[in-house]
Parts: C-alpha cells; sequence; structure tokens
C-alpha cells in the first residue's frame, strides 16, 4: 500500500486477519497452565443469602478453588466504583449510590448476579462444580419496573436508600418554561417508552490473568473499550498499585457501550489469578451475557411542546423516569440524566427548555451507556412528539420541522440546555435528504402499496449529537533505524476500524507508506494514558493525538533538514512526505531524515539519537457537534405485521471524513442497531 490521504476511502488493513480466522480474540487466547473460572449466578431478583456450601464442589477432581460471597467480602477488598458526571441531585444533595460487592454475600438483587467463581482445571470440571455450589436463598418480593419503583409500596432493594430513588436532577429554566408554555397557543403532550435493550456484541465478555510470580506483575487480557481506567479501577479495589498490573485489549469483537463498564468477573479473576499463582481464563457464555451485561435505554417520558399559532417552537419541557438498575453502572445516573438532556431540543429553534429527571433503582442489571447513551432517547422524544402535533394540529409535518430548524446564520449559539453549538447547516443537511428521498413522490408509491393490501409510511428525523468520553488521548510514534515505524494509542477499536482510520492520518501527515506502520493499541504499557473508547471519541481524540504527534514530529525533522541543509530552521517546509528548502535544490525525505536522526555526528548539537521518537497528549478544548438526518419509507403487511423497510436514506455531516468507506460502515450498523431496537428488541 502506498502513502495515502484523508477522505480517502482506504479498505480496513485489519480485515485480511479477521476474514482469514487470525484474528486474536479472548477465548483464542490460552496460557501455559491455565485454569479455567465459571461464575454461580443468582436465580431470583432478589433474594437474602442465609449461607454458602461449597464442599461438594471442592470434592470433584479437577476442582482447584470456590470463592463465595462470603470468602469475598473476608478479604476487604473495595467495592466496585460508579463515575458519574452527575453527582448532585437537583436541591443539591448527593445521588444515591449504594455499595456494590463483586461477589454478592448477603443479598442479591438481580437475576445473573454473581455470587461464587469455581476455579478449575478445565472448563467441563468448572461448570460440573458450579451445579454443586449450594446457596441458601430466601426469595424476596423484587420491583422490576422504572416507574413503580418509585411508588411508595415498591419493594426497597437497600436499606439504606429510602424509596428507591437513585437521582432526581433538573437542566434548564424550570419557570421561564412553565410561563412560556402557559402563554403558547398551542401545548401537545406525548407519552413516551423507550425500550430496554442490551448491546450483545457478538464476542461475550471474557479475562484471561496472567500473574507472573518472579515480577510481581500480573497482565490482564479483556474484551474491553477501556484499559486504563478500568486497571486503575481493578488496582484500587484489590489494593495494589497500577504498575502491578498491566491491562491489554486484544481484537474485541464489537463493544456498543457494553465493554465500557466495569464488570465484578475480571476483579475476581485477577485476584484468583494472583492468589493460585496461575493463569486464569473467564469467558461468559452468551446466555449469561443477556443476564449479566450491561443494559441501556429503558426511560418512560412525558413530553409537552409549546407552540405559537403560526406553527413557531416556543417551549419543551420532557419530563423522564429513567431506570439505574440494581446498582449504579460505571458511569452511574448520567445516561437518564445529562446524557438525555444535552442534545434535547435537536436542531430546533427554543426560547426555552426544561428537562427533569427520576432515576431508581430496579432488580434488574445494571444499566450503563448502550451506543450513544442517551443522545438518541433525546432525538426520539422530540421528533415523536412534533410528529404528533403536526397531525393534532393539521400542520404538514415536513413544513413544520422545516420553519423550526435553526438557521446557519444563527450559529454559534447555546441552546437552552447549555450546549455550545459551533457550527452546522441543518437545513441544507434536511433539504438534502428530502430530495434524496423523493418525498413529493410518496403519495403514488402508497397508493401502489394500498393496491397491494399493504400500508406505507415516511418519516424523516434530523438529529443533533454531542461527543463524549474522556478528554483526553495519548499517541506514541517511535522510529527503527530500518525505517520501520510503530504508532501506539490508548484509544481502542471493537471493530471500527481504528488501526486502518489513524495509521491513516499518521501516513498523510508524514507521507509514509502504510504498510511501513506498525500498529499497537489498548495496552497500559505502551502509552503512558488512553481514554479508550466511548462517547464517538475514536477519530476525534484518537485522530487528533496522532495528528499533533505527528506536528511535533515535523517540528523536529525540520531542525535535522535545517542542519544538513546549512539554514535557518524557519526556510525549511514540509510537503508530501519531504523537507524542502523553497528556492534552492536542498530536500530530503521523511525516510532520510529519519535516518540521519539515528547519526549523533549528523544531528544538532542540541538532538540525541532517536529524537523523532515521541509522544504527545492530545486534550479537547470544545464538544463536537455532529450531525444529519435519516428518513425511512415503511410498508407494512396489516393482515400478518410483517415490516419491510423498503428505502433508507441518510444525510450526516461529521465534519472531515478520514475514511468514508469506514464512516459508511458505522453509519449502517447504527441504522442496523436502530431498526433492531424500534422492531424487535426488548431486554
Amino acid at each position: 500500500m502506498s502513502k495515502v490521504k484523508i477522505r480517502e476511502s482506504v479498505r480496513r488493513t485489519e480485515d485480511i486477519r479477521f476474514v482469514s480466522g487470525r484474528g486474536t480474540y479472548i477465548d483464542d487466547m490460552n496460557a501455559n497452565g491455565q485454569l479455567v473460572g465459571v461464575f454461580v449466578r443468582s436465580p431470583y431478583a432478589h433474594a437474602v443469602i442465609n449461607g454458602f456450601d461449597k464442599a461438594d464442589a471442592l470434592a470433584l477432581e479437577s476442582v482447584v478453588d470456590v470463592i463465595t460471597g462470603a470468602d469475598w467480602a473476608e478479604l476487604g477488598f473495595g467495592v466496585i466504583p460508579t463515575n458519574s458526571a452527575v453527582k448532585e441531585n437537583a436541591d443539591g444533595t448527593p445521588i444515591a449510590v449504594p455499595e456494590r460487592p463483586c461477589l454478592a454475600a448477603n443479598r442479591v438483587r438481580f437475576v445473573g448476579e454473581p455470587v461464587a467463581m469455581v476455579i478449575a482445571e478445565t472448563l467441563d470440571a468448572a461448570r460440573e462444580a458450579r451445579d454443586l455450589v449450594e446457596v441458601d436463598y430466601v426469595p424476596l418480593e423484587a420491583v422490576t419496573h422504572p416507574v413503580k419503583t418509585l411508588e411508595p409500596e415498591a419493594p426497597q432493594l437497600h436499606d439504606d436508600i429510602d424509596g428507591n430513588l437513585c437521582v432526581h436532577w433538573e437542566l434548564g429554566d424550570g419557570e421561564a418554561t412553565e410561563a412560556e408554555l402557559k402563554a403558547c397557543d398551542h401545548v401537545v403532550s406525548l407519552e413516551l417508552h423507550n425500550n430496554r435493550v442490551t448491546a450483545a456484541p457478538i464476542e461475550p465478555r471474557g479475562t484471561l490473568v496472567v500473574p507472573d510470580i518472579e515480577t510481581g506483575i500480573t497482565t490482564i487480557y479483556q474484551a474491553t473499550q477501556n484499559i486504563h481506567a478500568l486497571r486503575a479501577a481493578m488496582a484500587s479495589i484489590l489494593n495494589l498499585k497500577n504498575d502491578q498490573l498491566r491491562h491489554v485489549a486484544p481484537d474485541v469483537g464489537g463493544g456498543f457501550g457494553g465493554k465500557n463498564s466495569l464488570y465484578p468477573e475480571p476483579i475476581v479473576t485477577v485476584y484468583a489469578a494472583r492468589n493460585l499463582g496461575r493463569p486464569v481464563k473467564w469467558v461468559n457464555d452468551r446466555s449469561e451475557s443477556f443476564l449479566s451485561d450491561t443494559h441501556g435505554r429503558s426511560q418512560y417520558t412525558t413530553v409537552e411542546l409549546g407552540l405559537d399559532a403560526d406553527g413557531t417552537f416556543r417551549a419543551l419541557r420532557t419530563t423522564t423516569i429513567g431506570e439505574i438498575g440494581a446498582y449504579c453502572g460505571t458511569v452511574g445516573a448520567f445516561t437518564a440524566t445529562g446524557g438525555s438532556a444535552r442534545t434535547q431540543g435537536g436542531v430546533y429553534a427554543f426560547k426555552t427548555m426544561h428537562y427533569r429527571a427520576r432515576a431508581g433503582f430496579t432488580n434488574t442489571a445494571p444499566l450503563d451507556p448502550y451506543r450513544g447513551a442517551g443522545r438518541p432517547e433525546g432525538s426520539f422524544q422530540i421528533e415523536r412528539i412534533i410528529e404528533k402535533a403536526a397531525r393534532e394540529l393539521g400542520f404538514d409535518p415536513i413544513e413544520l420541522r422545516r420553519q423550526n430548524i435553526m438557521p446557519k446564520g444563527s450559529l454559534p449559539l447555546k441552546t437552552a440546555m447549555g450546549l455550545d453549538v459551533d457550527c452546522g447547516d441543518f437545513p441544507t443537511v434536511f433539504e438534502k435528504t428530502l430530495a434524496m428521498s423523493d418525498r413529493a413522490g410518496f403519495a403514488a408509491r402508497a397508493a401502489k402499496s394500498a393496491n397491494l393490501g399493504k400500508l406505507r409510511g415516511f418519516a424523516i428525523a434530523p438529529y443533533l449529537e454531542c461527543t463524549g468520553g474522556l478528554p483526553k488521548e495519548h499517541a506514541t510514534v517511535n522510529f527503527s533505524e530500518d525505517g520501520a515505524v510503530h504508532l501506539a494509542v490508548g484509544s481502542h477499536s471493537t471493530g471500527m476500524g481504528h488501526e486502518t482510520a489513524l495509521c491513516q492520518i499518521l501516513s498523510a501527515d508524514l507521507g509514509l507508506d502504510m504498510d511501513h506502520i506498525g500498529f499497537t493499541q489498548a495496552d497500559t504499557n505502551a502509552t503512558p494514558l488512553g481514554g479508550g473508547h466511548g462517547g464517538s471519541r475514536g477519530m476525534e481524540l484518537g485522530g487528533n493525538a496522532v495528528r499533533q504527534t505527528a506536528g511535533e514530529i515535523k517540528a523536529v525533522g525540520k531542525q535535522i533538514a535545517a542542519h544538513q541543509f546549512e539554514c535557518d530552521v524557519d526556510e525549511v517546509d514540509f510537503e508530501d512526505g519531504s523537507f524542502f528548502q523553497p528556492g534552492s535544490n536542498n530536500t530530503m525525505s521523511m525516510g532520510e531524515v529519519v535516518a540521519v536522526s539515528f547519526n549523533s555526528e549528523a544531528l544538532p548539537d542540541d538532538l540525541l539519537p532517536g529524537c523523532l521518537n515521541m509522544g504527545s497528549t492530545f486534550e479537547r478544548s470544545i464538544i463536537s457537534i455532529p450531525n444529519g438526518c435519516h428518513a425511512a419509507e415503511v410498508e407494512v403487511d396489516p393482515e400478518t405485521g410483517v415490516i419491510d423497510v423498503t428505502d433508507f436514506w441518510i444525510v450526516d455531516d461529521f465534519g472531515t471524513i478520514i475514511n468514508p468507506l469506514l464512516a459508511d460502515g458505522q453509519v449502517m450498523g447504527g441504522v442496523g442497531q436502530g431498526l433492531g431496537q424500534a422492531i424487535l428488541e426488548q431486554a
């Protein structure tokens, strides 16, 4: 592969490895002397544990150890933390965060909660022993509905949390919104349910832990999205220092937010391996994944839209009841609160908005970010209420949207939710989508469907996004004397193609052949920090970290070239992989400058051999605001209920597209997941 450019549709370099069966996923990995772990999980949504009996399990040949919740409690390790961006209620009091043990000792609060770990020489032996671990449960009344759990008579999940309420939170001006709604000519209200889903990546969660007795360093191989943050959390829980753990994510088969969370199983697996002095491998099976992985969405919402007689939007009020699950997830109450509120109102202009949310604990798996982490919920709310307003008040839904979309000339602005929208051309995106979809020809297509006994519908929905995730990312570039170059990043792909896109940025910026670029991601030994993947941060932060590092390399490269040219650094330019002095014949390729960088005699006095090897941390200063518009046409057979999505049109404004081919794949995957939630899924 030759040098490449930004905006070039480069085929994924990692795909050859994947399609030829040479990917390395957790279940492909094994270590010498490896043991296998499985978890005993609660069959009850809510129950008291009176005791454990592991004698029969330990008596089985090949069983090495059984760690129960009671054993874990005696070890005195920490509880699983939460790190919610929303830490206070509307009245300034702290949100409720119950303690979550890695293994339940006294009480279980959801089906699938781990209560014990069995470690054996083989998977079959571990599974057989799992069935022999006896747990004395006393079932309790459970509550699994987010609205019902906040009712006075609901069973209480945590003794120290009254009413099962985790958080009550507000954003926007409540008084102004109330006054504006009262002054509007029309107020349209709608109740919505955003159904609960789970990520269900094709590769289940898993961990292989390899302790090194001599060095005391334990290597954790884990199917995860965020190695640095999870390593720090696991070290804290197990009373270790960060440098006692090396955390590596190999190839990861999908994440969608579900592999960003801190779970109990890897923590217990790390302890087991260190305690036994042998590698221990644990991999969830598909059934366990549905029970024990984090879930997402699950909101019950009332939306109120205030309009003038001519259809101009004035006020929007959203009242949501969200769901936490049995315990706070890694980001706690954020998704149901700030995650959904930030982009409230979408691309439409409002004088005022107000968002209110309550979220309670239920006897279900904890909820955490799932693809979009609140923003799709907000888009769903605004587009549904606009559609209802159009039908109820007699407006054309297209015209109603068109007249209320923020004009390009109004930007930059701060929305009533406090979101800084710095750029965008929302009307053009909307009109392009309409033109692609031939909305004018819909009536004829609907008539044709009717002749076949089918119903046909058309819908269009512009959206406003905002990126998230941790605000810093690191990239390191190392050259070798033979001309090879290696890029290491702290962000991580779970199937999105970072190995291609990030190397593409480095190739384009430094004029390097992509075939000569090695790549490492998600290894705490390779980068001092990293934010993993979540909140659509991979290219925004990871890409900028690579570009920033490349810029610093070029700056040092100019010093080397200037020394060779016997001119000032300011006289050296760089373009298409070459350093040159305009107006002269002096020129050096990037490869030639790299070669000189290892020759101490050819370097300026203030530079040392290997001076082009460097790393850089990028920190964003603003949140990016991608936007776009989707439209769909759907045909339904009213007798059978069979749904046929006949056409789907998309226009997205993502700014600079590094690799259009990869971006298209991401968008198409998102459409597939959205259709799945809309039509098929209920977790």
